[in-house]
């Protein structure tokens, strides 16, 4: 079968968004001179979560053995009194937990959204230094950026009614979340790069028209990695670098046919 035949190529396209996010991965954690730009927000994320655990402990957890303290049990229930005190207590910290383990990714997300665009800038430049992007205006960049926060809105609204959708139809329904949530994820990480080149959601939602499956296939590969605990802490840097490959390389204007690995970076 050629190689150019439309089910070929199309498989090609979700290897290639594929491909992308390992070797942003790649990239990232062999050129130790990009790690200083992913430091702040993993700095920013540490720093909140200590304060957290300290209000726990320091407040939280004395205020509620106080509480429990000035409950009056009959003597023959005292045992009640000591273990509501350890379950509750145990309950606040198992609680608090699993908060910041589905908070993390947020969090996280939102605090690299600001800071990542120096680590892009960094890479791009010196990746793609005949077309880095960048240079707007102040004005341009917020107006860029709210078009891009309004359709990430906008589709985080969407992805609150397919996932009610995925728990009423078993299997087709986990899967439609699966791969709308893959695009979305891909859109997000494209952002910056397309910001970087003064394209807004409009251009960009036309490039990824074009090159659908390339971007779901990076996407969707994200979308897995990012299920287990606590990797986007590893995982975002890297995505942030194969988002902007993949939009030099095949989503940018003209960048269809060139499919060209980065210049290659100085460690």
């Amino acid at each position: 079968m050629r190689r150019d035949a439309p089910g070929i190529r199309q498989i090609d396209d979700l290897v290639y968004g594929a491909e992308c996010v390992f070797r942003g991965l790649r990239i990232f954690y062999t050129h130790p001179r990009l790690w200083p730009y992913a430091a702040p927000p993993l700095v920013c994320v540490m720093l909140l979560y200590a304060g957290i655990l300290a209000l726990i402990h320091f407040k939280a957890a004395p205020a509620l053995g106080s509480w429990l303290a000035g409950i009056e049990f009959p003597a023959w229930l005292t045992w009640l009194q000591t273990a509501l005190e350890t379950g509750l207590t145990a309950f606040l910290w198992i609680a608090s937990a699993l908060i910041l383990l589905i908070c993390l990714g947020s969090i996280y997300e939102m605090l690299g959204g600001i800071l990542f665009d120096y680590l892009l800038e960094a890479f791009e430049k010196k990746a793609f230094p005949d077309n880095p992007g960048g240079g707007q205006t102040i004005r341009e960049t917020v107006s860029l950026t709210c078009g891009m926060a309004l359709f990430a809105v906008v589709s985080a609204l969407k992805m609150l009614v397919l996932l009610f959708v995925s728990f009423l139809i078993p299997v087709v329904g986990p899967l439609v979340f699966f791969l709308y949530s893959g695009g979305v994820y891909g859109v997000s990480y494209l952002s910056g790069s397309a910001i970087r080149q003064s394209a807004g959601i409009r251009v960009l939602k036309r490039q990824v028209g074009r090159n659908r499956l390339a971007v779901l296939g990076f996407g969707c590969t994200a979308n897995l990695l990012l299920m287990i605990p606590f990797f986007i802490l590893i995982l975002m840097p890297g995505l942030v670098i194969g988002g902007s490959i993949l939009y030099h390389c095949k989503l940018m204007d003209g960048a269809e046919a060139k499919r060209h690995p980065p210049r290659e970076l100085p460690a």
